[in-house]
Formats: structure tokens, C-alpha cells, sequence
């Protein structure tokens, strides 16, 4: 597969190529998506081919397949649960990155009890108006479409009165605004709508069958995570940010340019083996190296788990809660150890500081890892409740209407 992959890429690469050219060019040789199903541009592929296609996309420093939530979460979403004309709709424009999606779920109220949003979906005809705040919401500026939770049915138990849209971000009545976090970047948004429209064709899934969707999109965030970037560089995708008419020769210098840091999505296992280490590595910090390595395995295995299940036309459960896990404490170790590794130099910022500032900027998105996708400690009640038996916390009726639940 590897050498097909550098083959095929030998012959179609050309820098003259826009990015949604070049983007078109490899959804129709199935390489953007190779484990996706083949009736929806991907070849049913293993992980191990998967990864022998991203090895030669890595090698040949050519752009990869598009990236971001749409991918991630919106197509299994809209595999698992959609109708074959939202499939038709929707699949397309994601595999070929024409689109950006976003996940419209966090609220200032309902963030860890994600059951408790209040974002109001009303039925009008045809459509529904939404009315309502979501916060936290990743690359808000960059989407064409969300992913919305939002509450229909007051009267119905927290649980039942939820129901799933993709809904429009270009129209009148959604305002996004960036958050500026403490590393520099506004990887989040808070979103507001007011009297914003979503056609009841949109809809995903029965009304009221919201939390099922709901939780299906997090098993696939959480059990994707830990995949990491896909093979060649990453270029965001959708039109809103600005790069589909291109030339793609032009983007990997722009990138290159850029000198981009990891994020709290990237890691630093690349860049902790370019770090200038004077002193030595001691013991601890080899023992950390060799936690890093059996993570990754054990999360590979996993994920060999995950993939089983959904092929098998189930949603992912518990164990996808263990894939963020895996996730977060990979991040968290190359956190420490690289700040280690730099001694006194990790208190200062700068692009001419070793890999130019690099691990500085990681050690500051880093706290955001433990809360995407669901905190670390939601995911360890996940696991202790479904996988361990473990009681519940104590909790209102689950038949109590919703309108009666106490608020804080």
C-alpha cells in the first residue's frame, strides 16, 4: 500500500493544482479516507494499510486529506444515523473538504451535563427557529455547518426532549465570536443564535432522538482523537477558510512559512526527538519516553476495537471513552517531558528559542486537552458506570420533566 500510495503520488502531484483540485484528485482514488466504507469514498481499509497510505503521504511533504470535525465526528454521524438523501447531501462535500463543520454542543450552563442544554429548537412548518448559546465551540469561524443539540420539549425528562440538526452557520441570526486563549490562538468560539432557521430535512434522525445522536457523535470524537494528524500537512478545510482556490505549491510554503506550533490536537512526538538535550537523558525521562510508546500501543489496540464495533454497525461505547484517555495522557506526558528536556529555557517564549518555541507554546494549550471531547473526568465516570458496574451519582429522577428540574 505504501508503495502504490508514493506511486500514485508521483504521478498526480502538481504544485500548479488548487487545493480543491488536488483535494477532488484524492477523494476520487479513495485515499482520503481509506478506512471509510467504500459505497462512500473510502476502501474499507485496515488500520495498518490506513497507515502505510498516511507514512507515504508524511514522506512525500505533500498536503493530506482534509481534517476537522466534519470528518471526525459529522461523517460516521451522518453514516450511522442519516438518510440516504442527507448522505447524498452531505458525504460529498466533506470527503472533498468544501465543507467545514463544527460541534454546536457546550453551553455556559451545560457543559460536563451536556443533557441540561437549553438552546430551544421550535417547530415552525417546515423548519425549526433556534434560539439559544453554545461555548466552547471548536473552529466556529472556519465552518459552513454545525452540528446542533437543542432542546424542543421542555416537558419531557433532560434526556428525551432533545433533538439533532446540521444546521446553516452563513445565515442571519448566527453571530460567532472567538475566545483568545492564554497560548494566543482563538481555537474556540462562543455562538449565538437568535431566530436562526434549520430546515426539518436537516434534521438527524426522530425528534425527541437527540441524546442517542448526541452521544454517538462523542463516542466518534472520543475514539478519534487519539488517531492523530492525517499523513501529509494539514491545510484547514471548508471555504471560509480562504485556501480551496489555492495552488497548493503556494499553501505548503505558506505553512511552511507559518511555522506552525502543536496544538492541544497535535503533540509533540515529532518535535521532542529535534529537541538539543546537553546533559543527557536520565533514567525518569527514558521511563517516560517508554510510557509514550506503550500509550500509543495500547491505544492503537483500542482503536483496532472501536473500528471492529462500528463495522459492525454499532456506535462506540465505553472504550471510546479510554481512547481520550489515552489521548490526553499522551499529551500530558510530552508536555512534561519536553519541558524537561529543555531545563531552564522552558520559561521563555520566542520563535528563536530551541524548535523554535515550540514546546513552550504546547505546555500552554495543553489545558484545553482534558476538556475537548469531554473532560477526563466525565470519561472516567463513562467507564466506571457502563464498563465496571460501578453505582451512579446520585441524580434526579431521569422521569422528572425537564422544566422541573432544579437549576443552579
Amino acid at each position: 500500500m505504501y508503495q502504490s500510495t508514493r506511486h500514485w503520488l508521483e504521478e498526480n502531484w502538481n504544485d500548479s493544482l488548487t487545493l480543491r483540485q488536488w483535494w477532488q484528485l484524492m477523494n476520487d482514488a479513495r485515499l482520503s479516507f481509506p478506512r471509510w466504507p467504500s459505497a462512500w469514498f473510502g476502501q474499507d481499509a485496515t488500520k495498518e494499510d490506513q497507515n502505510e497510505i498516511a507514512r507515504a503521504f508524511a514522506d512525500a511533504a505533500v498536503i493530506g486529506a482534509p481534517s476537522g470535525l466534519g470528518v471526525l465526528m459529522g461523517a460516521p454521524v451522518t453514516m450511522t444515523f442519516g438518510t440516504e438523501e442527507q448522505k447524498q447531501r452531505w458525504l460529498p462535500s466533506l470527503a472533498t473538504g468544501v465543507e467545514g463543520w463544527c460541534q454546536l454542543f457546550s453551553e455556559p450552563g451545560a457543559g460536563s451535563d451536556l443533557a441540561s442544554v437549553t438552546c430551544r429548537a421550535e417547530r415552525d412548518g417546515d423548519e425549526w427557529v433556534i434560539n439559544g448559546q453554545k461555548v466552547w465551540t471548536s473552529g466556529a469561524l472556519h465552518s459552513t455547518r454545525g452540528m446542533l443539540v437543542a432542546r424542543n420539549d421542555f416537558d419531557q425528562p433532560k434526556h428525551k426532549g432533545l433533538t439533532y440538526f446540521i444546521i446553516d452557520l452563513e445565515q442571519p441570526g448566527v453571530e460567532i465570536r472567538p475566545i483568545k486563549q492564554m497560548n494566543g490562538a482563538a481555537h474556540f468560539n462562543e455562538v449565538f443564535f437568535s431566530d436562526a432557521r434549520v430546515s426539518d430535512a436537516d434534521r438527524v434522525s426522530d425528534i425527541n432522538n437527540g441524546w442517542a445522536v448526541t452521544a454517538a457523535t462523542l463516542g466518534f470524537e472520543r475514539s478519534g482523537l487519539s488517531e492523530g494528524a492525517f499523513g501529509g500537512v494539514r491545510v484547514p478545510a471548508g471555504k471560509q477558510a480562504g485556501f480551496l482556490d489555492r495552488p497548493v505549491g503556494e499553501l505548503l510554503e505558506y505553512v511552511k512559512a507559518s511555522r506552525s506550533h502543536p496544538d492541544e490536537y497535535g503533540g509533540l512526538l515529532s518535535t521532542l526527538r529535534t529537541i538539543p538535550v546537553t546533559a543527557g537523558i536520565n533514567e525518569i525521562q527514558k521511563q517516560k519516553m517508554v510510557s509514550l510508546y506503550t500509550n500509543e500501543r495500547i491505544a492503537e489496540m483500542t482503536h483496532e476495537r472501536i473500528a471492529s464495533t462500528m463495522k459492525k454497525g454499532e456506535s462506540p461505547g465505553a472504550e471510546a471513552s479510554t481512547m481520550k484517555l489515552h489521548w490526553t495522557n499522551g499529551l500530558r506526558i510530552s508536555r512534561d517531558l519536553g519541558m524537561e528536556l529543555l531545563g531552564a529555557e522552558g520559561m521563555l517564549t520566542g520563535d528563536d528559542l530551541p524548535v523554535e518555541g515550540k514546546v513552550q507554546h504546547f505546555f500552554l494549550s495543553m489545558p484545553s486537552a482534558s476538556i475537548a471531547g469531554g473532560s477526563d473526568e466525565v470519561q472516567r465516570n463513562i467507564i466506571g458506570e457502563k464498563s465496571l458496574g460501578l453505582p451512579k451519582d446520585a441524580q434526579t429522577d431521569p422521569k422528572t420533566p425537564f422544566k422541573d428540574v432544579p437549576k443552579n
